[in-house]
């Protein structure tokens, strides 16, 4: 199909609301002739919007719908097993024979619809990145769906290492560090911000090829570029009280809130100059976020805290100054002093290895600070990130901690649980199983199967020990 029969044929799977307006319009065909076309509609005021995407055929390969469009506030929701009929009922009145080739995997409880999962499944494991899910809501109504048809179906490996040799083998090699996590990035039901001290295991990536045998034991990472960490001096500014968020980020007079979304713990915000406006109408992904993004600044702010969490400028701003590599460090830790009082005391400044050499032509100097407690010890995942113009003096991305810093000095410094009774822990929590993963060193799509540790009772990955109570923590979801 041409783009003008795509649209006419996304036009006739949905009803558009009258307020909607479409704000992508996307064609993009391969040498092969594979490709896909993505219509999208929105009402930007209130967030709502509809896209769909089809490939060249016109077969429907995703949808998404979030509108609010006046039904009962408060519907009878239908049972699990009949909204499962609605989905399956969709499904195959866009793909009749899908189901020969699919089985229903799973049910998954979100927050306003359930998700129902159909995979292709060999050795009784489903493959990673085919297959299908529809959500559909408290009504009956489908509200996503995507369906992706495998490409090639992975031979079945006729020898497989065991387990008990992985597990010795992870005995051989694993460390244990001391650590502290913020248990909202892991857990997604931790509601707010919970700091621990834990050992993590050092190599964290446990994943192997499930049909190498030892001593070829295979583990497939990504090598980390060596780091080093060097300490922060105090700033030799005092910081500025009461300085309004506008002031922090720098927003500057005529500019004005052309968007803000509630993020959940956070509120995104979004400045742009007021007589702006967009050159061509281009309903390209290419020009969607360019109205979204060109010239804006946008911001994250705390709900609990009211603070400013990060910052990017998209409106370039330029001037005659041309800070050196120092300068644009004393820069940075003069906004720090500013934004996180006391930085010093918590933050290192992180060297990479191999780092190419400092280019001065280049308009932005960035840099990473890694988060301790004071006594050395890191919190995982947490990086603090400044980027200094260098023509101007001024900070034109930030972002920073997940937490309120002041909870640091609130974490133990000391575990009540050694490294011998962490990793005890954890081996006996420790167990292996089979999964297909995509096989990202062949050109073509493809899949090998691995083996990939998980905990015993609760099948999900082993995150860390609890340093104080030695309790496995593990993550929420596969």
């Amino acid at each position: 199909m041409n783009r003008e029969e795509l649209r006419k044929r996304a036009l006739s799977l949905v009803s558009i609301p009258a307020d909607f307006k479409p704000i992508i319009e996307e064609y993009a065909e391969g040498e092969n002739g594979e490709g896909e076309a993505i219509f999208s509609w929105a009402n930007e005021e209130k967030d709502k919007g509809i896209t769909i995407n089809l490939d060249l055929v016109g077969n429907l390969t995703s949808l998404s719908i979030d509108m609010d469009d006046g039904r009962d506030p408060n519907p009878v929701p239908l049972e699990v097993e009949e909204r499962k009929e609605r989905a399956e009922q969709f499904f195959l009145s866009h793909y009749p024979d899908a189901l020969s080739d699919l089985t229903f995997y799973e049910i998954k409880k979100l927050d306003q619809a359930f998700r129902f999962n159909y995979e292709r499944i060999i050795m009784n494991l489903p493959l990673k990145s085919a297959g299908c899910f529809i959500d559909v809501d408290q009504v009956g109504n489908i509200i996503k769906f995507s369906y992706k048809v495998a490409g090639h179906i992975p031979e079945i490996p006729t020898i497989l290492i065991s387990k008990e040799k992985l597990i010795e083998h992870e005995q051989n090699r694993l460390d244990f560090q001391q650590t502290i996590t913020n248990l909202y990035t892991i857990i997604h039901d931790v509601e707010e911000d919970d700091l621990r001290l834990v050992y993590e295991p050092e190599p964290s990536f446990m994943k192997y090829r499930a049909d190498i045998l030892t001593p070829t034991l295979s583990i497939i990472h990504d090598e980390d570029v060596p780091e080093t960490y060097v300490p922060l001096p105090p700033s030799n500014t005092t910081k500025q009280k009461d300085l309004s968020i506008k002031e922090v980020i720098g927003i500057r007079e005529g500019m004005e809130i052309i968007r803000e979304v509630d993020m959940g713990g956070e509120t995104g915000i979004v400045w742009r100059d007021r007589n702006w406006e967009m050159k061509d109408q281009d309903l390209s992904i290419d020009g969607f976020f360019k109205r979204h993004s060109e010239d804006t600044v946008k911001a994250f702010i705390s709900k609990k805290t009211g603070k400013v969490r990060s910052f990017m400028w998209f409106n370039e701003r330029s001037g005659d100054l041309k800070l050196t590599h120092e300068e644009c460090l004393q820069k940075a830790t003069d906004f720090l002093q500013m934004i996180l009082p006391d930085y010093h005391k918590y933050l290192q400044l992180i060297v990479r290895e191999n780092e190419d050499e400092v280019d001065d032509t280049r308009k932005n100097e960035a840099f990473s600070f890694r988060i301790h407690n004071g006594n050395g010890i890191p919190v995982q995942l947490e990086i603090v990130i400044v980027a200094v113009n260098r023509e101007t003096g001024q900070i034109d991305h930030y972002s920073g901690p997940s937490f309120d810093m002041e909870q640091l000095s609130q974490i133990p410094t000391e575990p009540a649980i050694s490294k011998k009774e962490a990793r005890k822990i954890f081996f006996s929590h420790l167990d292996f199983e089979l999964a297909w993963n995509k096989d990202y060193d062949e050109e073509t799509e493809s899949h090998i199967l691995v083996y990939q540790a998980c905990d015993r009772f609760t099948r999900t990955p082993i995150r860390y020990i609890d340093a104080m109570t030695g309790a496995v923590i593990t993550a929420k979801d596969k």
